[in-house]
């Protein structure tokens, strides 16, 4: 018999034969009847029992979270919620749960972060929760379209490295069999290498490592990065290309999942109006001047404070939760940003309701001045003689960004914690479950 999801049944299945199976959520016996709240991914059915009924004895020794299969027969219903009921001719308890759960994954009792996430299998029961990772996968696929659509192909490119690909970021260092090897932090040099082979456009969405020890509501050692890098494409132009695929994936996520997330989580997400708003970073400077940032009397970068800073003033001038903050000075950026005019980088971090989520640039493609850009960073060469080689023999201009998914649902749905929107969070403490 076909199993259906409980979203897929309704009162115009009434006399109609199915099968589902979930979690018992909810278990209730009153004199000559039992009740079950049947959960799974989508959604809850009840399951009506009479004394009468060969099951009814089983559900005397039914726990609350146990698994069950449930084969019967659809009724509609004037009492049950969604307006039908099922009428069991089977019940399987596929799998006992012991008593008492050790978190109560309701919401109603409060429970820490990491409490729940060492338990985070059942943390992610709450239907709440879930959404979180369906909003993901529907906000991935937007992008995912959106990028075959522009003639983007997708890559996989290789999570160990001989070397570091960017400037300034931290590494996991691992045994490579009888070698020192990096895991990646970034696809950087192979999507670049990508463009030097003539595949044009490309894109990949994969897990990253950082070393980071930070301790903020914003990192992860491990994360999903969504990187693109492109051909005959300037950052001015990479940009438009930018705020487009955000717009057409959040307005993938509103046709998908816009009423769940009002329901579950009372928020209305809105489609964002183009273009976003730019500000040079020395503009940005001027506008928060007075909030915590670093190195302010060289305008080299925003710290959090600044980010939200800038974001409400943003959000207040043009109504806008995204901004483009563009013109970094090179000093703050990895070797490979083309620079124009002066110390400036054709570079970009793109601020989403406060927060960084995104950084890109026009690549330096030419390889006499990227030599010369490694050595104004203090790098040896000789340890990128690899990445070199890829402008050695031809390469086309081109730009690319990477953002980060986890960071963007955080900022999307509101959720104050970049751990809430990473399946298994890893931080300097965590390696479990």
């Amino acid at each position: 018999m076909k199993r259906y999801m409980s979203s897929e049944i309704n009162s115009n299945f009434d006399g109609r034969k199915v099968a589902i199976g979930g979690w018992a959520q909810n278990i209730r016996i009153i004199g000559k009847l039992a009740f079950i709240k049947l959960r799974d991914r989508e959604g809850l059915v009840q399951i009506t029992v009479k004394k009468d009924n060969p099951n009814f004895e089983k559900i005397k020794n039914l726990s609350p979270e146990s698994v069950i299969y449930v084969e019967g027969s659809v009724k509609k219903s004037n009492v049950a919620e969604r307006g039908f009921e099922i009428i069991p001719e089977k019940i399987d308890i596929i799998s006992l749960a012991d008593v008492p759960l050790p978190i109560d994954f309701s919401g109603k009792v409060n429970t820490s972060l990491a409490k729940r996430l060492d338990y985070r299998w059942i943390d992610l029961r709450n239907p709440r929760n879930m959404l979180i990772f369906k909003v993901m996968h529907s906000f991935e696929k937007g992008l995912r379209e959106y990028f075959s659509k522009e003639g983007l192909l997708e890559i996989h490119s290789s999570r160990f490295m001989d070397s570091p690909s960017e400037s300034r970021a931290e590494l996991f260092e691992v045994k490579y069999f009888k070698r020192k090897a990096y895991l990646s932090q970034s696809p950087q040099f192979y999507k670049q290498m990508a463009m030097c082979a003539g595949f044009d456009k490309v894109f990949e969405i994969a897990p990253m490592f950082r070393a980071d020890p930070s301790k903020t509501a914003r990192h992860t050692t491990e994360f999903i990065s969504i990187d693109v890098e492109m051909s005959w494409t300037d950052y001015e132009e990479l940009m438009k290309f930018h705020e487009r695929a955000i717009k057409q994936s959040i307005e993938h996520v509103i046709e998908e999942l816009g009423d769940e997330v009002k329901e579950k989580m009372g928020i209305e997400i809105k489609s964002p109006k183009m273009p976003f708003p730019r500000i040079t970073m020395k503009e940005a400077i001027e506008k928060v001047k007075g909030v915590s940032i670093e190195n302010i009397d060289e305008f080299y970068e925003l710290d959090p404070e600044g980010e939200k800073a800038l974001g409400d003033y943003i959000k207040k001038r043009y109504n806008s939760d995204f901004v483009f903050l563009t013109d970094f000075p090179f000093a703050v950026r990895p070797f490979y940003h083309m620079k124009k005019e002066g110390e400036l980088t054709k570079s970009y971090d793109l601020i989403y309701k406060g927060v960084e989520i995104s950084t890109g640039s026009q690549r330096e493609h030419r390889y006499n001045t990227l030599l010369k850009q490694v050595k104004e960073k203090g790098l040896n060469p000789e340890g990128l003689r690899h990445y070199l080689s890829f402008f050695k023999y031809g390469a086309p201009p081109h730009s690319g960004f990477g953002m980060g998914s986890a960071r963007f649902i955080m900022q999307l749905l509101e959720l104050g914690n970049v751990k809430e929107a990473t399946l298994l969070p890893r931080d300097m403490e965590r390696l479990t479950p």
